[in-house]
Order: structure tokens, then C-alpha cells, then sequence
């Protein structure tokens, strides 16, 4: 399930963590002056990002791009529980950044210290099991009474 939306300004970036089965993604809109709007399962927010790893990010992305010919790697994933890892800027996305090398393994570099620096995470999903055939519901435990 992919996180929700953020307005992107121009020359903004744009990191997404799609999340997967059980944990919940996020998506973070970055500008070259450090602020930046995410949102996540623990909300949305604000927050400013230092200045230094900013300016290696944004060095790193026009070095790389367009970000669309950066290589494709390949590794294996579950196909329910696999998360990938994207970045957009200059009207190009990059491959997933989970299974790249090179320039994309930089840029992915930089855009999980972003994250780190704004304290968003991907977070494990409530999950609830479907009973089974034959399954019975259990009755809640009733509380013991207590002395006064």
C-alpha cells in the first residue's frame, strides 16, 4: 500500500518507501533548503533536514541523473512482504533503490539519512488472522472479582 500523496514544490524530491503487507511506508518531500512535509503511519509532519546532508543529496541526484537510466538491479523479494525504495526529481523516477548499485546504492544512501534525520520510519502494519473453518470465537476472560 503506498503512502498517501504530499504537494511537491519545484526543484522538491520526492522519497518513497511503498511499504508492503505488514508494514506501512512513507513518503517524504524534500527541498534543496532542507524542509521537508512527510507522511507515514504515525502521521504527517514537518521538519528540517541539516544542511550538509541536504546539499550531498541534491549533488548526488544531478550527478545520477536523469534518475530513469540509473541500472536496474536485481534481487529477490517476497512478492507480498518485499518493500521498494523510489526517488523522483526533475520529472524522473529512479528503479528501485532496494536493488540497485553503483549511484542508486548513493542515492539511497542519502535519502535513508533524510529520513533518519526527520525520525521517519516504516512501521510494522496491525495484522489480524481470519479464523479458521471450524473455529470457534473464544469468550473474552471476565475479570476476577477483587477484595475491598
Amino acid at each position: 500500500m503506498r503512502p498517501p500523496t504530499l504537494p511537491v514544490t519545484t526543484g522538491s524530491a520526492v522519497i518513497m518507501l511503498t511499504g508492503s503487507t505488514n508494514t506501512t511506508g512513507y513518503r517524504i518531500v524534500i527541498a534543496r533548503d532542507g524542509s521537508a512535509e512527510y507522511i507515514s503511519s504515525a502521521g504527517r509532519g514537518t521538519g528540517t533536514v541539516p544542511e550538509s546532508t541536504t546539499a550531498k543529496f541534491f549533488a548526488d541526484l544531478a550527478s545520477a541523473a536523469p534518475l530513469a537510466v540509473l541500472p536496474e538491479g536485481s534481487c529477490m523479494k517476497s512478492a507480498s512482504f518485499g518493500t521498494s525504495y523510489f526517488v523522483y526529481w526533475e520529472h524522473s523516477r529512479s528503479p528501485d533503490l532496494t536493488c540497485t548499485s553503483g549511484a542508486g546504492t548513493t542515492i539511497a544512501d542519502d535519502a535513508e539519512a533524510i529520513a533518519s534525520a526527520l525520525g521517519v520510519q516504516m512501521h510494522l502494519r496491525g495484522m489480524v488472522r481470519p479464523m479458521l473453518p471450524g473455529e470457534q470465537h473464544r469468550p473474552l476472560p471476565v475479570a476476577s472479582p477483587t477484595s475491598t
